[in-house]
């Protein structure tokens, strides 16, 4: 992972460009081919726990909301493995 001037770290585009300008091909040439096209998985995954589990997150503090996903997240991947 790369970082920029201030120490935190970058994070890089996975989203292609459409081809306006000369720019546009270098923007694309840049992006990392293996990663390109992933980003399908990770919103399968949270299209299914919204279906099942709804698309909201009912708590109101942050630690709650978090501790929500958490445990939610858990719960499908449970069910996932019990699914096979």
């Amino acid at each position: 992972m790369t970082t920029n001037r201030s120490g935190t770290p970058s994070v890089r585009s996975l989203l292609r460009h459409r081809l306006f300008a000369a720019y546009d091909h270098a923007h694309n040439a840049r992006l990392d081919s293996e990663l390109y096209g992933q980003r399908w998985m990770a919103e399968t995954a949270f299209s299914a726990i919204k279906r099942q589990f709804g698309p909201a997150v009912h708590s109101r503090a942050w630690y709650r909301e978090f501790r929500e996903l958490v445990l939610t997240a858990a719960v499908y991947n449970l069910e996932q493995v019990f699914k096979q």
